[in-house]
């Protein structure tokens, strides 16, 4: 291995073997290549769809590699069949494979089966892995997945607030708001990285004693607000009568202000550190620093007394500061605790689980099981997007390919820029030194020439572009045999493809100071608004043109870092009438509409209340102006009419749901219309119509009535801003509008022409309470946070240090998603001394080594004159050639945009002509027997929708005759909570039964009277013989890891009839006992179905290598252990189709260990069926009582195989 070469790579030739990483720089065709690799294992190494795993980041890069890949095996197809291509590598690949039919047959059969092709998102693939191995990993069926952990972090982070705050002092307390520490804070602190794999925090802080601080700051307060009274005019005759003070210091016309704030303080409850301004005044340390020379300062005892106080004060500062840090590192640590806990305690988990529970499985006891079936599964793994890994991520496929499996880690590190989600630059830098062979792609077959030439230009002129040496800048050339670039042409001329504009600080400011950051943002937002103005003007006068077509609005994009940042240009192509449109993360809850709507809604709550009303009127949707509301209430008669709307949509509201009343709202006043007669309208329709989406959702899954509706928007307005995707501000129309968009959503993207306009964000840790976040380069690059360890000064550096390199790989990323021009704003604009392109313009004669990089660029920016900053920019545009040109920033105005009329075009419904098969639908077990005649024995419950019917039905749940658990009520509420607690019931340990029993009785509405008769019902099951031929064994023998509960299926089914079912079971011979079953099934009565079948097997479980399907029973067959003999359960079997139901069980079953289970055997691997009527079950007095067993036969499973299952 040689990890300090990097070779090109041949998408034909290079070797399909060991691991190996491609560095796709931008615009090099990573998709073009995952699809070629594809398509080679295909046909090289005859791997099948589902042998080659193919693993990306989002479910929209899942997506685009299907059609890809599926697109690239069609093309393939042709080019096999007829021997030709117009893909040069396809006709390479044809030249290259000397059967051209055996290359046919795989591509055909792989197009085939593609519906079966392993093309996963990470958190899809580890999810599968676990699902399919639930055996080997311990997984469970029946875990929620949560894609949004905001709310139980928040939960867990007011718990932590009020175990540690609420019992807190008074001065503690009021120190912590005058220092703005809340839980939201808290909460922002850590984010999502609280579930950052092997994140440290330190130091470890203990929390401080501060009773004695505490009690020295009150005996000092008090011993002032006893004095003060007594001195109070003997102070202020001496600041105001010392000759000696200096004036500067002691102004006459303050010292009644500072006399005042002292009354303030000494009478007040001395509750609060925040000393008045002026207090330092009256100390004595200061009056001394105030004196003039030569000159005694004034003495006196409240002088000295109060200098304790400031010394006190600032103890206790110093100790509150410290409990402050200790709550935030044990926030950490009791995050992380309770999150477990919870999840377990609600049986939920977060799509990072997935990844940990897979990895922990994979390390764990059966890991090498584990790894080994899907080693079997999978002889081929293609990695997209590789850069954005984390150390968990590459560890799970370093453990399953690491063994000379085909792997390709394919990604680029310069673009790694979600380290906000997770990802992990050096987890990524850790698997380019472990990899067989590095390689890179050269062709940029994205971007003009010129632009492929300013870039290497730019990051090629010096030696660390992307800070660490891991991370390498290899040139980019455009393709040889690329003709057909679209070049963008001015007024019949190509221009420069990288546009440099100067900021002229000094002519701006009129000094030798930089320009302010929002002067700056201010003015660049205006030119390039004006640019974009004329771009689009000679684009509608076909004046600038991409090849032969004129310039569109939308082949125009604004590159910005923030949301915030995205809403200045916004509104400065607003001004101008452009149409643009914001592609941002920020949430819809942060919009005017959000505040809007929750007065609107509030006033709909109380609409009596007329200062609410008046506010919820008034609001931009409703759209009552100030002076109109003036003449309102003047006028009784038309207030009176609001008030009447009001109430009806509250009465709307409270009988028919909020969705109900708000459509009626939209309609009655015409929100959308006047919404839309703003500049920004379809913006503010767009938020308006996602709120009440929102809403409604929330109504609905939480519960929530009116009041509970409001509280929740305004929870969401002032809560965390990091939100899900639901909540990110929706698209409105961009059919042809200048796209703004963050430089994280831009990426995988390409627009025409790119203006970058505040690239100058700096790579200075300006918040010094702020934690430091970075890799611990004295350990093992553990991924660390810091929150005033002994070593903070050198980890500051470190972490400066990776945002500066993070800043560097978002610019390279805003570079090169133009395709024909791209502008880039650069000046001397504050805190830009330690950004990107101070790094990349002016960094050139640094040492080579230099420690703290941050501050050498600063130091060396800050040194630098206009001139010298201008003079930087001319030398890399004269190295550049034609390809980069550096002018001031234009100051010219732009044009107010006119849209022109388009034709209005008729619309017309399609009508559908086509023919639904009613018959394919997904069946189950139920819905088979669902119009069978009833017994007069209600079914037992297998989730069976319920009715209102069955409920009422219901014991009340009461003791009563006959006794024991045979006067347990019966009915579908018995039913489930009898499942719920066999399923999560720990069968080798009875000892916790009785919790679990207590804790599920009363959540069914049962008394806890029936605990004893429940536990002894569950100790004859548990302890019941269940007999084959390898002995009798029983169920509390069974470890959790040995069984899967509620095991769901699907599999694909034929077309049946009751008649076809009759005839299965007829044409194999059946056990004496069942000789009439067949009998029974003629008395089903369902449609002919075909599609798929589903179900849910109450228990599988595994003993011996045996594997076993159980399904509970509560049926109420009578009132003693006798009543469950053989014979009567025989005829409730038959009666009640649950025959049919096992058989179709094992079907299911028997699918699954097919896939599952290495050379499985029906004979040597099924055990059997118990199907447990509980209530019966008691081997004291019968060992088959309550207990039916069955084995069908092999052949008969064979036949309804055949008859069922369509393959």
């Amino acid at each position: 291995m040689d990890h300090g070469t990097i070779k090109d790579f041949d998408l034909l030739n290079s070797p399909l073997n060991a691991a190996s990483l491609i560095e796709a720089s931008a615009g090099t065709g990573k998709t073009y290549c995952i699809s070629g690799l594809f398509l080679r294992l295909i046909v090289e190494k005859n791997l099948s769809v589902d042998q080659i795993l193919v693993v990306t980041f989002t479910e929209a890069a899942t997506r685009e590699l299907k059609e890809r890949i599926r697109a690239k095996l069609r093309e393939a197809s042709d080019a096999f069949f007829t021997g030709m291509s117009r893909d040069e590598f396809l006709n390479s690949l044809v030249a290259k494979i000397t059967d051209r039919q055996m290359a046919l047959g795989r591509v055909m059969e792989a197009i085939r089966s593609f519906d079966e092709a392993a093309i996963y998102t990470i958190h899809g693939f580890c999810r599968r892995m676990l699902h399919e191995n639930a055996f080997e990993s311990g997984g469970l069926f029946d875990t929620e997945l949560i894609a949004d952990q905001v709310e139980v972090t928040r939960q867990i982070v007011l718990d932590f607030w009020r175990n540690n705050i609420y019992k807190a002092s008074t001065l503690f307390v009021n120190y912590l708001i005058m220092n703005k520490v809340k839980p939201e804070g808290l909460m922002a602190l850590f984010g999502s990285r609280v579930s950052s794999p092997g994140l440290k925090v330190i130091p470890a802080f203990d929390p401080p004693d501060m009773s004695q601080e505490e009690r020295n700051f009150k005996e000092a307060f008090n011993e002032i607000s006893r004095t003060w009274p007594f001195v109070r005019a003997e102070i202020e005759a001496i600041l105001l009568n010392s000759e000696g003070l200096k004036l500067t210091h002691y102004p006459k016309a303050r010292i009644p202000v500072w006399i005042g704030a002292m009354d303030g303080f000494a009478s007040s409850d001395g509750m609060d550190l925040g000393l008045f301004d002026g207090f330092k005044k009256f100390s004595s340390k200061e009056l001394a620093a105030g004196t003039k020379k030569g000159v005694l300062p004034p003495v006196h005892p409240f002088f000295d007394l109060c200098e304790t106080m400031l010394e006190r004060c600032e103890a206790l500062k110093m100790a509150y500061d410290r409990r402050i840090l200790s709550l935030k590192t044990g926030l950490f640590h009791y995050l992380q605790d309770e999150l477990g806990k919870r999840k377990q305690r609600k049986n939920i988990q977060f799509f990072d689980d997935l990844l940990a529970n897979l990895y922990a499985a994979l390390a764990g006891d059966k890991g090498k099981a584990l790894t080994r079936n899907i080693r079997e599964k999978f002889k081929a793994g293609l990695i997209d997007e590789f850069q954005d890994t984390d150390p968990l991520q590459y560890a799970i496929f370093r453990q399953i390919f690491g063994q000379g499996g085909i792997l390709f880690l394919i990604g680029d590190p310069k673009q790694a820029i979600y380290g906000f989600r997770g990802a992990d630059i050096f987890a990524y830098m850790d698997a380019a030194r472990d990899v067989h062979t590095r390689y890179t792609l050269r062709e940029n077959w994205r971007s003009e020439p010129g632009l492929i030439d300013a870039v290497n230009c730019l990051f090629d002129g010096i030696d660390r572009p992307f800070i660490f040496d891991d991370i390498r800048f290899e040139r980019a050339k455009a393709p040889v045999d690329k003709t057909d670039f679209e070049l963008l042409i001015n007024d019949g001329r190509p221009e420069a493809a990288l546009n440099l504009w100067f900021v002229d600080a000094g002519d701006i400011t009129g000094s030798d100071r930089a320009l302010s950051k929002s002067i700056a943002r201010e003015m660049i937002s205006r030119a390039v608004a004006a640019r974009i103005s004329q771009l689009v003007g000679q684009g509608e006068r076909s004046l600038c043109l991409i090849g032969k077509r004129p310039l569109q609005k939308n082949d125009i994009a604004v590159l910005v870092r923030f949301n915030s940042e995205a809403g200045i240009i916004r509104r400065a192509l607003l001004d101008l009438n452009i149409p643009a449109v914001m592609y941002t993360t920020e949430s819809v809850f942060t919009s005017s509409e959000a505040l809007q709507m929750e007065r609107l809604l509030t006033a709909v709550l109380k609409p009596n209340d007329e200062r609410v009303l008046r506010a919820g009127i008034t609001t931009d949707i409703i759209g009552v102006k100030g002076e109109d509301l003036e003449l309102l209430e003047r006028d009784e008669e038309r207030w009176e009419g609001w008030l009447i709307r009001f109430m009806d949509y509250h009465r709307q509201w409270n009988e028919h749901g909020f969705m109900r009343m708000f459509k009626s709202m939209v309609s009655e006043e015409d929100l959308i219309g006047r919404l839309s007669s703003y500049p920004d309208g379809e913006r503010r329709a767009t938020n308006l119509l996602h709120l009440s989406e929102l809403l409604h959702n929330a109504s609905v899954e939480k519960g929530l009535g009116m009041a509970g509706l409001v509280k929740w928007l305004s929870e969401k307005r002032a809560g965390d801003t990091e939100t899900s995707e639901d909540y990110q501000l929706r698209l409105e129309s961009d059919e042809n509008a200048v796209k703004i968009v963050t430089i994280h959503k831009s990426k995988g993207l390409q627009y025409p022409v790119v203006f970058i306009p505040f690239s100058f964000g700096g790579s200075k840790n300006r918040d010094k309470n702020a934690p430091l976040l970075f890799h611990d380069n004295a350990g093992d690059r553990c991924l660390t946070l810091d929150f005033g360890s002994d070593h903070m000064e050198r980890n500051r550096i470190e972490a400066e240090k990776e945002l500066l390199a993070e800043n560097m790989r978002l610019l390279y990323v805003a570079l090169t998603r133009a395709k024909n021009r791209c502008y880039l704003v650069w000046g001397r604009i504050n805190e830009g001394e330690s950004s990107g392109p101070a790094y990349l313009f002016h960094s050139r004669d640094l040492p080579e080594h230099v420690e703290d990089v941050v501050k050498a660029v600063g130091e060396k920016f800050n040194t630098l004159g206009d001139r010298d900053v201008y003079r930087d920019l001319k030398a890399i545009c004269e190295r550049a050639g034609e390809s980069i040109i550096v002018t001031g920033m234009p100051n010219e105005t732009g044009y107010s945009y006119t849209a022109p009329e388009l034709p209005i075009e008729t619309l017309e419904l399609r009508s559908f002509k086509g023919k639904i098969d009613r018959g394919f639908r997904i069946s189950s077990f139920s819905s088979l027997i669902s119009n069978m005649p009833q017994r007069a024995e209600a079914a037992d419950y297998d989730r069976v929708p319920e009715t209102d019917k069955q409920e009422e039905d219901e014991d009340p749940g009461r003791p009563g005759e006959p006794s024991g658990i045979f006067s347990f009520p019966r009915g579908a509420r018995a039913g489930r909570f009898i499942h719920d607690v066999f399923e999560h019931l720990d069968f080798t340990d009875q000892s916790r039964a009785g919790a679990l029993v207590k804790e599920k009785l009363p959540e069914y509405g049962f008394d806890t009277v029936w605990m004893d008769d429940i536990l002894t019902m569950i100790n004859n099951v548990l302890s019941a013989p269940l007999g084959d031929e390898g002995g009798y064994f029983s169920l509390s023998e069974i470890p959790n890891r040995d069984r899967l509960s509620e095991l769901a299926f699907y599999f694909p089914l034929k077309a049946i009839t009751p008649a076809r079912l009759k005839a299965i079971f007829e044409t194999r011979g059946l056990p004496i006992n069942l000789k009439d079953f067949p009998k029974e099934i003629g008395r089903l009565n369902f449609a002919p179905v075909s599609g798929f079948m589903k179900g849910f097997i109450d228990l599988v479980f595994q003993y011996r290598g045996r594997f076993y399907l159980v399904d509970w029973k509560s049926n109420m067959l009578g009132g003693k252990v006798q009543d469950y003999n053989h014979d009567a359960l025989a005829t409730v079997m038959k009666e009640d189709q649950y025959i049919l139901q096992y058989h179709i069980y094992t079907v299911a079953l028997n699918q699954y260990l097919k896939m599952r289970l290495p050379g499985y055997s029906y004979e040597s691997h099924f055990g059997g069926v118990f199907y447990m009527f509980v209530r019966g079950v008691d081997p004291g007095v019968g060992r088959e009582l309550g207990i039916y067993r069955d084995r069908p036969s092999k052949e008969l499973l064979d036949e309804l195989c055949m008859g069922l299952i369509d393959i």
